[in-house]
């Protein structure tokens, strides 16, 4: 089991991301969001990483709290987060509330066949 602590008073569920890209690795902020179904990546994360919409797979429609929107996807080589690695793994990009602080969301599918645990008493993240 993997056991990651986060810090509950902050208004979201904070967590270090970290994405490796042609041997480099960066580092983000990402919020986790089980009301997401797939993983987001700001665009000025993506544009960080040296994405460019010529790396785009294929555009997507996704909807949001208020609207239907087109996003770009895109395949991340290596992304890390709360102890887990995933390989050739695609992701949304578009733009983010400014003020929020945040790079992106791990949305469900970062999670997939996982068992994961957010307990707010104890600030954890479980993973099994």
């Amino acid at each position: 089991m993997i056991v990651h602590t986060f810090d509950r008073k902050q208004p979201l569920v904070m967590v270090e991301v970290t994405v490796k890209v042609e041997g480099i690795l960066k580092r983000f902020d990402f919020a986790i969001d089980t009301g997401a179904t797939l993983t987001l990546v700001s665009d000025d994360a993506i544009k960080k990483l040296g994405y460019t919409k010529a790396d785009t797979i294929r555009t997507t429609q996704t909807i949001t709290a208020s609207k239907v929107e087109t996003v770009c996807e895109y395949s991340l080589d290596n992304i890390m987060a709360v102890g887990l690695i995933r390989h050739n793994f695609r992701v949304i990009s578009r733009s983010l509330p400014l003020g929020l602080g945040i790079d992106g969301l791990l949305g469900l599918n970062f999670f997939k066949n996982k068992e994961l645990t957010i307990d707010f008493k104890l600030s954890e993240i479980r993973l099994k």
